[in-house]
């Protein structure tokens, strides 16, 4: 969904110029038809996609464009604004300054349920600087409480789960226990099944009532085909949903059956999961997701995952140092690491404008050149990183990393050698600016 090819076909199909200003029907008949094939092969529900055809084709047919006005642009600006009322329009806000909020996360099994829990109290934790609570209510899968248990421990929440007594019970102590522990979020992690049942429904319904929660979320898997539709007008006819979490958006899924969601159920889409790690949950923007689906980036998310994931007194020393010429390959572990946790390089680039350009094969090879490097750099002493002219002094400290890592030497050298570039383009950069020069223009000239 997100390596939509919707921009390209566009640009592909408006080379030539229009033989007039007014856009007609024939003007637009294969390009439509392009759009909705991509569509559809990115699984958006079909009714979904005749509805934005439809709406598209109206919008533009029979528009008089004006002198010098690029076709091109015109009809992407109809196409994403089109996308983003597929999408919600407007972000969901939620209410955070309750004294206690409290958030029931209900779906399937296996859609990412207990694991969005961890994301959100890391989410509410960064942004709101909540104290949160996780409580375990899956009382048929003891490895959910257990999981539940870890991502707790993994996030410094508190946690609360009372065996394997009635769930709604366990539910309210936890309510009592989160005022005594002074929390003011409390998560719910309820059970799942592989199919909606009556049983579960009731489980469900009980709980709701006896916690009143703030918002109820249900968390589909971005992988789920057309029949997540159903599963989520079924949980919605009890529990009526408040918003969904769209889970595993991140690499190739197509993820287009989740994203119909909001469009066929008037449900907003609140957080979407853009890799396994505990910080790779993002708030949904639907203007910023129609940017992306169309290959326009999203700079804004971009700089938000970097400054939610900064270690920013050691990141603004390893910078001052870079730009200075003093690069080590300490500076390069921590830009590296820093990188690695703001989530896989492919849900990154999605981010970046353009990056229809880079192929999937280039994206693989970096990422695996990043691995290759995390090893390599934490096989050597914190005085090697520091000071890399030791292996050149001391053959047996190379000898003794390639070894110790399980690499080989070929990529050692490719390591040290774009380590001296990287610090050489750096401290050119730095000189430039000390200058009062453009540093952007080295930049773009050495790509």
């Amino acid at each position: 969904m997100f390596k939509s090819l919707i921009t390209s076909i566009v640009a592909k199909h408006f080379k030539k110029k229009l033989d007039n200003l007014t856009i007609n029907e024939e003007d637009v008949k294969e390009l439509l038809e392009q759009i909705k094939i991509s569509l559809l092969d990115a699984d958006v529900n079909l009714e979904v996609v005749k509805k934005f055809i439809s709406n598209v084709k109206t919008n533009i047919v029979g528009q008089t464009l004006n002198i010098g006005q690029d076709a091109s642009s015109f009809v992407i600006s109809n196409v994403k604004q089109e996308l983003i009322n597929i999408l919600g329009k407007e972000e969901k806000v939620i209410k955070t300054e309750k004294p206690i909020l409290k958030i029931m996360l209900v779906g399937l099994q296996g859609s990412g349920k207990t694991t969005s829990c961890a994301k959100l109290a890391n989410f509410f934790q960064k942004k709101y600087n909540k104290k949160p609570m996780l409580v375990g209510l899956d009382i048929y899968r003891s490895a959910a409480i257990e999981q539940l248990r870890t991502l707790s421990k993994q996030t410094n929440c508190d946690f609360y789960e009372h065996g394997t007594q009635n769930p709604v019970l366990t539910a309210n102590e936890a309510i009592l226990k989160a005022s005594e522990n002074k929390d003011n979020l409390i998560i719910f992690d309820t059970a799942g099944r592989l199919q909606t049942d009556q049983k579960l429904m009731e489980e469900l319904v009980n709980i709701r009532n006896k916690i009143n929660p703030d918002e109820i979320f249900f968390v589909a898997d971005g992988m789920s085909g057309q029949e997540i539709s159903n599963v989520a007008t079924e949980f919605n006819k009890y529990l009526d949903i408040s918003g969904f979490i769209i889970t595993k958006l991140d690499g190739d899924v197509r993820g287009g059956a989740a994203l119909s969601l909001t469009s066929l159920l008037n449900i907003p889409i609140v957080f979407i999961g853009m890799g396994e790690k505990i910080g790779t949950l993002e708030k949904f923007y639907p203007n910023r997701i129609a940017d992306r689906i169309l290959g326009l980036g999203d700079i804004t998310t971009l700089a938000e995952k970097a400054i939610d994931i900064a270690d920013k007194e050691k990141v603004k020393k390893s910078f001052t140092k870079m730009l200075a010429g003093k690069m080590d390959l300490e500076d390069l572990l921590i830009q590296t690491q820093q990188i690695n946790k703001m989530g896989n390089l492919s849900s990154l680039s999605a981010l970046i404008p353009q990056a229809g350009k880079i192929s999937e094969s280039q994206v693989e090879e970096a990422e695996k050149k990043m691995r290759v490097w995390i090893i390599l750099l934490n096989s050597m002493t914190q005085k090697e990183r520091k000071n890399p002219s030791l292996f050149k002094k001391e053959s047996t400290r190379k000898i003794r990393v390639i070894k110790g890592s399980g690499r080989n030497a070929e990529e050692f050298n490719r390591l040290i050698r774009e380590w001296e570039q990287a610090r050489d383009k750096m401290s050119e950069v730095g000189r430039r600016i000390s200058r009062g020069m453009n540093p952007m223009d080295l930049l773009n000239s050495l790509k």
